[in-house]
């Protein structure tokens, strides 16, 4: 409405318009209260998620931390079983060369017996021998 429109309005009419602007007032200070409410709330709400955001990312890193220990003993325990492995190895080589060494020993005592053996019985066919003489 310009201005020459109000001049020539009338008081009542004035008035009207003046109750009409307030209730619209009171409607759109009801609705920016609301708006700031809401605002609010969600500030609220902004706060406690960045909050829990917060305490997720602090559980990560703890975990990270945790995981980079487990990385670090799992790493530990591949070492010791490749040092176990390289000894057992060492120790079943040893077995081995052990078990060879004792079939050898064994032929050789084997062959010390058949020896022994044929000189017993040498030496009976001669005891007889001269026994009959």
């Amino acid at each position: 409405m310009t201005e020459k429109e109000l001049h020539r309005l009338g008081r009542k009419d004035l008035l009207q318009l003046l109750v009409t602007q307030g209730r619209e007032a009171l409607t759109l200070q009801e609705e920016l209260d609301g708006c700031h409410t809401k605002n609010a709330e969600l500030d609220a709400t902004l706060t406690r998620l960045k909050d829990k955001l917060d305490e997720k990312d602090a559980l990560i890193e703890k975990l990270k931390g945790r995981l980079d220990q487990k990385d670090a003993r799992i790493r530990e325990l591949e070492e010791e079983m490749a040092e176990w492995k390289k000894s057992r190895r060492i120790e079943l080589e040893k077995a081995g060369s052990i078990a060879e060494a004792s079939l050898r020993l064994n032929g050789v005592f084997e062959a010390a017996q058949k020896a022994a053996d044929q000189y017993l019985e040498n030496l009976r066919r001669l005891s007889e021998e001269h026994g009959h003489e």
